[in-house]
């Protein structure tokens, strides 16, 4: 065993650390590698205590899905001596903002550069970073703003890079410390005068906090970043400006401006994405956007290359998905951004309808607010949504169009994320109207529970809506698959809400094959799919955790339902409140114990089912025997494709699990 100083970048790569007895090392200092620490090699433990290592890392990781990758730390066998020197974290465990600022003002170009990019590519949502700008702003002045800017950044795509692993991470820091960096450098930047790189580092500290499932923090950080970019913008608006003085040669520069566009219009997407699926009211409406005069998003070459176009005194206007600039007046690739823009706004007001009762709502029942009505709520939004792809190229239409083909372009995220949304719009609307809870035989219909519907369909209406709700579930399925293939994958918040949704229809499909008339065979792959996009990403996000939970208790339900027509007769989705509300829920809470409550209660309730005491087998031995079998069954696809084989077997709950959430209930 070799017994010489070496550093852990030199130990791990399998190479000889030619050093002088102190750091750096000649490979750290000619790859500018820093964080450079000698040490050496440590006692190799025994099977036993390896093995109990292993179990207790694993129980770490699932405790804190963002420190994935603590480690490519240098770590050094010196406990506690000259600590602080070797890692930016004091002996009581808090990180030590020099030396993390220290970091980030000593990182390679060339990791910056790609991280900016995995960050463009990944989050077409935030296309905010204009490249050349803040690779300039880094290798001059390089501020406290630029250096937050790109600690976010890191802190954002570092999610991402325990799926890319590409080598170049080994030189970031555990995601806490950078997490920490930002919290404490932002605290005290949002009360200084308004700058547009704090702006976007609070837009990105919103989706990495929706991400992490606390909502709260994300909803201020969006709500901060939406008054601050209304300060800057107003300076531009106002006739009489409180500040007058507005960065000389602004008006000369033609990437400024854009990059300020780009910004106010991602403060948009972002309020309407953390707004919809709650009850919180968006901060910035269209109007507001009116009133402060943003003209329309930039294209992608516009934004890359600036504009001499006046961007300011534009008008949005209610037709803002119609261009004038292409001879054929539709949108293409380019201009994505703006696409996003006006899709997340129609989204938003999808999500309204349904979390303001859907059909439920006092009068939604009368015969002229039926869905095919024209000029009911739902017939307008839905107009609306058709409007807004109609005014797309159909270049950018799938499955005409495959991801491969845009990704040979450089745009195979922007494709799939506009597609993505389109489907789940198309998904939601429809879905409301549909039973929560069919039987076998059931073929294409309206909802089965109170309040019903005051006016019949016209012929066909039915089978028309489960076709169009279905194939939507199957493209938004196809979509995470093929852009997984094509190196196009994406991890955002929305990203996984689609797979949450598509997968929940196609097990609805899968188990009731009659509501959609025979015409989804594919349903049980494709819900693979989804639950193969899931299991890799409540590795990267906490938010995927309930998502899993409720299609867990989903599964069980409508396996149940399948199986037995009389186990659930006279049942409605008022029976199973908590599991249809996750079901909607972008804004996930996990409520198994009432999922397992509800789904157990009703069966109670059913003639034939008695129950006695709580921690008694409620079903026959011979489904006792199988109870794990659904999702054993559902998810036999999935472990082919799944890095971690045991992870499936964990979704689903024990008998002991059931009767103690029953019991504390």
């Amino acid at each position: 065993m070799r017994s010489s100083l070496s550093c852990t970048f030199c130990r791990k790569s399998k190479i000889k650390c030619v050093n002088t007895g102190s750091p750096p090392c000649q490979k750290c200092q000619k790859s500018e590698i820093p964080g450079c620490v000698l040490t050496r090699p440590r006692q190799v433990a025994s099977k036993g205590s390896r093995r109990r290592g292993q179990v207790r890392r694993r129980n770490e990781d699932a405790k804190d899905d963002h420190e994935e990758q603590t480690r490519l730390q240098p770590a050094s066998s010196d406990q506690g001596r000259n600590r602080s020197h070797l890692t930016p974290e004091s002996s009581s465990g808090e990180v030590d903002i020099s030396q993390v600022d220290g970091h980030l003002g000593s990182l390679p170009t060339s990791v910056i550069l790609k991280s900016l990019n995995v960050f463009t590519n990944k989050f077409p949502e935030l296309g905010i970073l204009h490249l050349p700008t803040l690779m300039q702003a880094f290798q001059s002045e390089c501020s406290q703003e630029t250096k937050v800017l790109l600690g976010v950044t890191l802190l954002v795509t570092r999610t991402q890079l325990s799926l890319l692993n590409p080598a170049w991470a080994m030189s970031l820091l555990p995601s806490k410390h950078y997490e920490y960096y930002i919290r404490q450098s932002l605290s005290e930047l949002i009360l200084q005068p308004p700058d547009i790189q704090v702006v976007q580092a609070l837009l990105m500290m919103a989706l990495y906090e929706w991400g992490c499932r606390d909502f709260d923090k994300a909803w201020v950080y969006c709500g901060i970043a939406i008054r601050i970019m209304q300060s800057i913008q107003s300076r531009r608006t106002a006739p009489y400006p409180l500040d007058p003085d507005i960065s000389p040669g602004t008006a000369k520069d033609t990437v400024a401006p854009g990059i300020e566009n780009r910004t106010i219009w991602a403060c948009f997407i972002m309020d309407r994405m953390i707004s919809s699926g709650t009850y919180n009211p968006p901060m910035l409406p269209m109007s507001e956007m009116e009133k402060l005069k943003v003209s329309r998003p930039l294209s992608t070459v516009e934004f890359a290359f600036g504009t001499n176009v006046s961007l300011y005194p534009g008008h949005t206007g209610h037709n803002l998905t119609w261009s004038e600039r292409l001879p054929s007046g539709l949108l293409d690739i380019t201009q994505c951004y703006e696409i996003l823009v006006s899709g997340f706004d129609i989204w938003a007001q999808v999500m309204t309808f349904i979390f303001n009762d859907g059909r439920r709502a006092p009068g939604m029942c009368a015969p002229e607010n039926c869905p095919w009505v024209p000029g009911s709520p739902w017939s307008r939004t839905k107009a609306q949504l058709e409007r807004w792809r109609a005014g797309q190229h159909d270049r950018l239409h799938y499955p005409s169009n495959s991801v491969a083909i845009h990704m040979t372009l450089g745009y195979g995220e922007s494709f799939t994320y506009i597609n993505l949304l389109y489907y789940l719009s198309t998904l939601m609307l429809h879905r409301e109207y549909f039973p929560f809870i069919p039987t076998a035989e059931s073929g294409p219909r309206g909802p089965v529970d109170q309040p019903l519907l005051e006016a019949e369909a016209p012929v066909g209406w039915w089978e028309s809506s489960a076709l169009e709700l279905f194939s939507a579930a199957e493209h938004i399925a196809r979509l995470l698959h093929e852009a997984s293939e094509c190196g196009a994958h994406l991890m955002t918040p929305f990203v996984g809400f689609c797979a949450f949704s598509a997968s929940y229809m196609n097990l609805y499909i899968y188990r009731f094959p009659r509501m959609n008339l025979g015409r989804s065979p594919q349903a049980e792959q494709l819900m693979n799919f989804c639950l193969s996009y899931l299991e890799e990403f409540r590795h990267v996000w906490k938010l995927g955790e309930a998502w899993v939970s409720t299609l867990k208790h989903a599964s069980l339900l409508y396996e149940r339902a399948s199986a037995d027509r009389g186990r659930y007769l006279g049942k409605s989705r008022q029976d199973f409140d908590h599991l249809h509300q996750s079901i909607h829920e972008f804004r996930v809470v996990d409520r198994s114990n009432q999922h397992i409550q509800e789904i157990e209660g009703a069966e109670g309730a059913s003639p034939g089912v008695t129950y006695t005491q709580p921690a008694q087998r409620v079903a026959p031995n011979s489904e006792l025997d199988n109870i794990s079998a659904p999702l054993t069954h559902l998810l036999t696809e999935v472990s082919t494709y799944s890095h971690e084989q045991g992870a499936w077997s964990q979704w689903w709950p024990t008998l002991e699990d059931i009767d103690l959430a029953l019991m504390s209930g």
